[in-house]
């Protein structure tokens, strides 16, 4: 999360961190100190990875008016997201590394998406990564009504820059450019089943990635 009282924005990095160049390309601009994770110890109530709920616990603790600022929430296309979840867990996970192994392998990729939910614990349980848990929310789960603007990870660059421009700032927003030809919402999986739970359990999540019925507020 990335907060600036001066021109009164907060940024939600989405949960699996797809665009770690916006945060120096606003360094210049962030004034509120961010831990790099939840701690008693760390003299603020701000954390990094903390949700949209999180941080206005957060901003009301410390006696400021969330909603007065311009909350920005990255989202991803959910068919590439579920695949990098998939793929980092599959990575990091310690029991899954040992069913490798073993020969036995990581559970095939249609059964884990099915064992996953839209919210709650996602594709984990309490004990697991913040990534791991918020990874697999739809956009509705994670932003509810606290977000005033919806950034494409995958068009970033754009979506953001309409949104400063219109606060009156410049930032050096070097990620890169669209790559409609790559968006999910044309074919989605190959697989008939992963396709129909993706749309069942995303689906505003992939309104978003409609070329005429996006809302992504961008100039609200």
């Amino acid at each position: 999360m990335l907060v600036s009282h001066g021109c009164r924005f907060v940024l939600f990095s989405e949960p699996m961190g797809s665009c770690p160049w916006v945060e120096r390309a606003l360094t210049p601009w962030l004034d509120q100190k961010v831990a790099d994770c939840k701690s008693t110890t760390n003299n603020t109530y701000f954390f990094k990875g903390m949700s949209p709920a999180e941080a206005e616990l957060a901003f009301d603790m410390s006696g400021l008016a969330f909603r007065s600022y311009t909350r920005i929430a990255i989202v991803q296309n959910p068919f590439t997201r579920m695949e990098q979840l998939y793929k980092r867990i599959a990575a990091t996970d310690r029991v899954w590394q040992m069913r490798d192994r073993v020969g036995v392998g990581a559970p095939e990729y249609a059964r884990w998406l099915r064992s996953t939910r839209p919210h709650g614990n996602g594709a984990g349980h309490r004990g697991s990564p913040r990534w791991r848990r918020f990874g697999s929310w739809s956009v509705r789960a994670w932003c509810g009504d606290r977000i005033t603007h919806l950034v494409r990870a995958e068009t970033a660059k754009q979506d953001l820059s309409a949104i400063f421009s219109k606060m009156g700032i410049a930032p050096e927003l070097g990620g890169r450019t669209g790559d409609f030809q790559n968006l999910s919402w044309v074919g989605g999986n190959r697989d008939p089943e992963v396709n129909e739970l993706i749309h069942e359990r995303y689906h505003g999540d992939l309104q978003l990635y409609h070329p005429i019925k996006a809302d992504l507020r961008l100039v609200a």
